[in-house]
């Protein structure tokens, strides 16, 4: 079978795809693959900021049909599922056309949404959920989040913004003020969509989530708040605000937060991400336009 597979690190041309033996199905699921997302640490593992045994294969979010299911396993033959591969910890990746999984880890895709989209939802989503599960109560409190433009703060801002409990200001880039002016319109949440760092009041919030990498911000969270990022390389130093419960969220498989993920997109209660479409030939150029800044939506292989 095809893969998109590293050998060595540097820049997207190092992406190669290659053939690879196809995996052995033995108790693990095997899924046709579909489609394949490309998210930031893709970038940062085929740069080597992110150290992985080479040679390897990208890849953390697919989308495809079950080839094989082992005996209890709850799946059969054709099913429709989504699954996220944690490839930095489990050594698979998700960019090749057979990918073998736990099914514990793989939920179904509901029906009628394109499996292309679904690939686009594992890794940002489950971040998501899982951050929000680890915010204090959010209860009459005021929040900022950071970076609501991207990946995972699309799908935290729609679940923040359906908060009528909480006040919650949106930081997003320049450009994307006005779609997100929009979607505010409705929601139940207050709140503003600040576009300037220096529009943010010191010690103003009483939880500040970081999706964007601001470590700056850290100053935002009032004493006795609480500060949560997704962005390890650039997090601000916990000993400069002792008076502030610091959290750095690490994303863990599971398979009910992917199928809550899958399910809220179905129901229309997720991000609007449009999918880019690219075969696996064109991963390095994926990884290109990903790599300039300012995309919209997401960049999807298939095989």
């Amino acid at each position: 079978m095809k893969a998109v597979r590293l050998t060595r690190t540097g820049g997207p041309e190092v992406l190669e795809v290659q053939e690879v033996p196809d995996p052995e199905p033995a108790e693990d699921l095997v899924i046709r693959t579909a489609a394949a997302a490309v998210n930031p640490v893709d970038l940062a593992t085929r740069s080597g900021l992110i150290p992985t045994s080479l040679p390897a294969v990208l890849g953390w979010d697919l989308a495809g049909t079950v080839a094989h299911a082992p005996a209890g396993s709850g799946f059969r033959a054709g099913d429709r599922v989504l699954a996220m591969t944690a490839q930095l910890g489990t050594g698979v990746g998700s960019m090749a056309e057979y990918v073998s999984f736990d099914p514990k880890y793989v939920a179904r895709v509901p029906q009628g949404m394109a499996l292309t989209d679904a690939a686009a939802l594992p890794l940002t989503g489950v971040t998501a959920v899982q951050l929000l599960r680890r915010t204090p109560d959010r209860r009459g409190k005021r929040i900022l989040l950071i970076g609501a433009q991207g990946g995972v703060g699309a799908h935290l801002a729609a679940r923040l913004l359906d908060e009528a409990s909480a006040r919650t200001d949106l930081l997003v880039r320049p450009a994307d003020h006005s779609a997100w002016q929009e979607r505010r319109a409705g929601c139940p949440a207050d709140g503003a969509v600040l576009t300037d760092p220096a529009q943010v009041e010191a010690g103003a919030y009483d939880i500040v989530i970081d999706a964007g990498g601001a470590p700056g911000l850290f100053e935002a969270v009032r004493p006795r708040g609480a500060f949560l990022t997704i962005t390890p390389f650039s997090a601000p130093d916990p000993a400069v605000r002792p008076d502030v419960a610091y959290t750095l969220i690490g994303v863990e498989l599971d398979g009910d937060d992917l199928a809550d993920v899958a399910e809220t997109a179905a129901r229309g209660d997720g991000p609007r991400q449009e999918a880019t479409v690219l075969p696996f030939e064109e991963a390095a150029e994926a990884h290109r336009r990903l790599e300039r800044g300012g995309f919209r939506g997401k960049l999807v292989l298939v095989p």
